[in-house]
């Protein structure tokens, strides 16, 4: 009678235990998706400014007509590696989609968790380097928008 007790209370632990790794994997991933969508209309703006900055480079001559004293040679550059910038951030953010797995196959819960926190880490560096596009991308296009 004892050992069924003692059996019955392991397999309880057990199957708690399991569903805790279940859990914290499903937060991890609803944490991974929420990053994620906070990105996702970046690109689009991203893809608008890029628009934006050829649409510049094509008139630069026209706006030092309008700006005399505008440095076109230093503007163009400023321009240029915006437009780099801007394209690393969207290659960057498709490349981890495209990589991502939501629900890695044949992987225990241990190896499930250690992916997400990965992609997790991978994702937030993502964000990061977004938000840096972003603010560069405002700081050079801002004086345009008048």
């Amino acid at each position: 009678m004892i050992k069924i007790f003692i059996n019955t209370l392991l397999l309880g632990v057990f199957f708690i235990a399991c569903n805790n790794d279940t859990n914290n994997n499903k937060q991890l991933q609803t944490e991974i998706i929420a990053v994620h969508d906070s990105i996702m209309p970046m690109m689009g703006t991203f893809v608008r400014d890029n628009i934006k900055v050829k649409n510049l480079l094509i008139r630069m001559d026209s706006l030092q007509k309008i700006t005399p004293g505008l440095d076109t040679l230093k503007e163009k550059e400023a321009l240029n590696q915006l437009q780099i910038t801007l394209g690393h951030a969207n290659e960057s953010m498709t490349d981890w989609m495209h990589d991502f797995e939501p629900a890695p196959e044949n992987k225990n819960a241990d190896e499930v968790k250690i992916y997400l926190q990965s992609e997790l880490e991978k994702v937030k560096v993502l964000k990061d380097k977004f938000a840096a596009a972003e603010q560069q991308s405002k700081q050079i296009l801002g004086k345009y928008s008048k």
